[in-house]
């Protein structure tokens, strides 16, 4: 008897989970898609959603207790209004359960409490809080918005938000802290999973700004939180709600408390915070320059890459009109998501939904630069950067497809597991996207994808890359492939003459200064290490103007494997994109559409049928003209004034065309003139 009844418990629980409601979208081929816990729809595939970080404009992060329902709705009808489908949302953590402590003689604990009153429920959460939050839910239904809910949202704009009886203890590894923190997420995820506005369960906000631990201690709390929403609704995606990934993950080297080969292992979807003022490397230059608008794409298929899970922009700002105008703004935000668009990913969210300058309580009246981060103001005006968001989503509503294609790839970046790579990846990313190729990113201490063309770039140490990673590597080039390898910063690897082809003389720290001749495209930089090479097996393929060999290629097995002696990467990443062009006409990287200014990113996009789009981004903050070189001509134009052979775009513009392979070209060919960055396609072909 006892049998029969567990087995029915266990059948009417699959079944009650079987019978949850889910949002469903439309695909382009008609059929409805569901949104579920792999991570497909709106945060993992499909159609690309606009949206932003939703505190309401009355009260910011004090809307539940100072509740206004007509004020939500009017702020939900903005949004709505200005394109935005996508909501991060978050229940404020002591709002939602008050826990107190109760003391007896001498102090001595006495028992829980809940707002110094008994339990209302096992997890001390307050009813009326969760159908504020029920009503936001349908409200945002009403309008077709789908929400990301930031569970322990115990950190918010500098802040720390605790129940009062677990406000000495660190969240992150406090028993007691966790199992109230489980017992919250349990209760609030059970009443709330039938709300089929709801399409994703995030971990909280930032929560690696909860409390100090190291690695494994925080892996079990992101483990716990991550468990208990699955035991409470196993039908929806958990987010990481993280900022500020690592990619140090090695198990066997590293220690890097937030990384993501854990999130990728606990969690569904990651999640970026590409916010230039507070990302490392990234505040060099005015927030609408090349890298800035960048970073977003960048970022996001970093993070995907080493965790091998999906990735969303959540949480992207410019922190204000006193870091950037909010004119300056816009035209950056328009270009990111034209960039991010282009790079296949699928939700952008900014910081937030409206000014918070009114408020006169922490955490705003702590910090100036948390007070402006609105699309809206305060008065819940739109800011350029709401239409901005506005007529981008406009625009793909437009469009006869509803999903870009994949787009190409012409080279693997393989990326450190045992430094932060942050700044080489970055660095890489740019470089391409000015050398006229895209890349994508694979974690060195895992296995390789299968291609054509490899980038190695420099490290900062002698143990950048273990020798297993390395031969790994060096196997690639052997079967067929061309494989970059940038070198300098320090850094030092090992078999340098088997694999490149060279011998080091000296190695010593020494400030010495670069200089290549690439006549207007010249550049030059700056390698805190000076090391020395002298060329055996290699052909040298650049010198720089004293004639030293900087960059070599050697035969290796049916591959090649080519050497930069710098860190380019890291110390020319914005000027030094004529070594990519170079390394790319080396590895016969062949593309549709092909351009001569740097400051035009492209991206191919082939269709099932053949068809080829091209998203055109201008990455200059003025207006500019593009020369172009195509197979075939234009075909349809969605976006921008262009033609079979030139392009003009406003700063920080985009174009969208098709190109028609079948369209005869008129005159003499371009690509001569460009001889010296692509290989010839007859090289291309016998490839």
């Amino acid at each position: 008897m006892r049998t029969f009844w567990h087995n029915l418990s266990i059948i009417s629980a699959v079944m009650a989970l079987l019978l949850l409601p889910a949002l469903a979208v439309e695909t382009p081929d008609g059929k409805e898609e569901v949104f579920g816990a792999s991570g497909s729809g709106m945060l993992g595939g499909g159609v690309f959603r606009c949206g932003c970080n939703y505190w309401a404009s009355h009260a910011g992060i004090f809307m539940w207790r100072n509740w206004n329902p007509s004020q939500v709705e009017s702020d939900l009808d903005k949004l709505s209004e200005n394109g935005m489908s996508v909501l991060r949302v978050f229940p404020l953590w002591p709002d939602f359960q008050p826990l107190t402590s109760q003391y007896g003689c001498a102090g001595k604990f006495r028992g829980w409490s809940q707002n110094g009153e008994p339990l209302k429920n096992y997890a001390a959460v307050e009813d009326e809080m969760v159908e504020r939050f029920r009503f936001l839910c349908r409200a945002a239904e009403k309008r077709g918005q789908g929400l990301v809910v930031g569970l322990i949202t115990g950190w918010m704009s500098g802040r720390l938000f605790v129940p009062p009886a677990l406000e000495r203890k660190n969240p992150i590894t406090d028993a007691e802290s966790i199992m109230w923190q489980t017992r919250f997420v349990k209760y609030f995820v059970e009443k709330l999973r039938g709300e089929k506005s709801i399409v994703a369960w995030d971990l909280g906000n930032e929560c690696n700004c909860l409390g100090d631990s190291d690695r494994a201690q925080f892996r079990n709390w992101m483990h716990s939180i991550a468990s208990t929403i699955r035991l409470a609704d196993p039908t929806r995606p958990v987010v990481s709600g993280m900022h500020g990934v690592k990619s140090v993950s090695d198990p066997d080297f590293a220690q890097e408390r937030v990384n993501a080969r854990d999130q990728g292992e606990l969690l569904d979807v990651l999640t970026t915070h590409p916010y230039p003022l507070w990302t490392r490397g990234m505040n060099a230059e005015p927030f609408d320059g090349i890298r800035n608008v960048l970073h977003a794409a960048c970022e996001t298929t970093y993070y995907s890459a080493l965790a091998g899970k999906p990735a969303f922009v959540e949480e992207a700002g410019s922190m204000g009109p006193q870091i950037v105008s909010e004119d300056r703004a816009a035209k950056m935000l328009r270009a990111s998501l034209f960039s991010s668009w282009a790079a296949n990913l699928n939700t952008y969210c900014w910081w937030c939904a409206f000014d918070q300058n009114k408020l006169d309580y922490s955490p705003y009246d702590w910090t100036a630069i948390e007070r402006e981060l609105g699309l809206f103001t305060f008065a819940g005006d739109p800011k350029p950067t709401a239409l901005a968001i506005r007529d981008f989503a406009a625009f793909l509503k437009s469009l006869p497809f509803k999903t870009l294609p994949k787009r190409q790839i012409d080279a693997v970046v393989v990326v450190s597991e045992r430094e932060d790579f942050w700044l080489q990846a970055m660095g890489a990313w740019t470089l391409a996207r000015e050398a006229g190729f895209d890349i994508c990113f694979a974690g060195a201490e895992q296995e390789l994808p299968d291609a054509r063309f490899y980038i190695l770039p420099s490290g900062a140490t002698y143990q950048t890359y273990s020798a297993k990673a390395l031969h790994r590597l060096m196997s690639k080039a052997r079967s067929g492939a061309t494989v970059l390898v940038t070198l300098g910063n320090g850094a030092v690897l090992s078999d340098t003459r088997e694999y490149f082809g060279i011998e080091v003389e000296n190695h010593y720290r020494s400030q010495t200064s670069v200089e290549l001749d690439f006549g207007k495209n010249s550049f030059s930089f700056t390698e805190p290490y000076r090391r020395d090479i002298t060329v055996k097996e290699a052909r040298v393929l650049l010198a720089d103007t004293s004639g030293a060999p900087v960059m070599t290629v050697m035969e290796h097995g049916t591959g090649k494997i080519l050497y930069f002696n710098g860190a380019l990467e890291l110390n020319a990443n914005i000027s030094g994109w004529p070594v990519y062009a170079l390394a790319a006409k080396e590895a016969c990287v062949r593309r549709s559409v092909r351009k001569l200014d740097p400051m035009l990113g492209l991206s191919e996009h082939v269709a099932r049928d053949g068809r080829i789009y091209v998203v055109a981004v201008n990455h200059a903050a003025t207006e500019r003209a593009f020369e172009l070189d195509m197979d075939g001509g234009i075909g349809k134009v969605w976006r921008g004034d262009v033609d079979d052979s030139s392009l003009r775009l406003d700063g920080l513009d985009a174009a969208v065309f098709e190109i028609d392979r079948f369209k005869a070209r008129e005159g003499e060919s371009w690509r001569k003139h460009n001889d010296d960055v692509f290989c010839k396609e007859a090289d291309y072909a016998d490839k």
